[in-house]
């Protein structure tokens, strides 16, 4: 059992210390101090992201507007989305589906523990998603994400070797679900995607 143990605090170390970026090229200098690795990752990643969504735009411009696609393929008005509450049984279900995960965003909770807890949370949890179903507003917290930097290849200390990751709260992952179920059979019963 000791053995198990050890292994187990190694693997966890192990993990700890390879999300852990000890040092950063930041205009040719080497950085250790950590908050300025942060800030260097988030300025190299907004500009990233900059970047793409203006290449994405100048794209589209070429292209048919969305709006000239949909009047030209759906020349009558869609029927409007009904949301239907959920329930116990649809919540724990989709409980029950989400993979077992050590990874959490900002909240410090991960899926094992929503399942764990699951029968002291769920009654809150359906109560939440259907004010959200019958208000329509999608709760701003379950937004925000924590963006982690992944290491991918090449030299450890210059930031475009890095891909981000967004660790995004597990409860989010419940209320994904739930909408997506109604628009996937909106979308399905009123024949608006187009199966080709």
């Amino acid at each position: 059992m000791k053995t198990t143990w050890n292994i187990i605090h190694k693997e966890i170390s192990n993990q700890t210390n390879e999300n852990n970026i000890k040092s950063l090229k930041i205009n040719n200098h080497i950085v250790h101090n950590q908050i300025s690795i942060a800030n260097e990752f988030n300025n190299y990643f907004l500009n990233i992201a900059g970047s793409t969504s203006t290449k994405g735009i100048n794209e589209k411009k070429e292209e048919a507007s969305t709006l000239q696609y949909l009047f030209e393929y759906f020349n009558q008005p869609f029927k409007y989305i009904s949301w239907s509450y959920t329930s116990s049984k649809e919540i724990n279900k989709i409980i029950n589906s989400l993979k077992n995960k050590n990874s959490s965003g900002y909240e410090e909770i991960t899926t094992k523990i929503i399942k764990i807890s699951k029968p002291f949370t769920i009654s809150p949890i359906i109560n939440i998603h259907n004010k959200m179903l019958a208000q329509g507003v999608y709760p701003e917290r379950l937004k925000f994400s924590l963006i982690k930097p992944v290491y991918k290849s090449g030299d450890k200390s210059s930031p475009s070797n890095y891909k981000p990751i967004s660790l995004l709260p597990a409860f989010s992952k419940i209320f994904e679900k739930v909408i997506y179920k109604r628009l996937f059979d909106h979308f399905n019963n009123n024949a608006i995607l187009n199966e080709h």
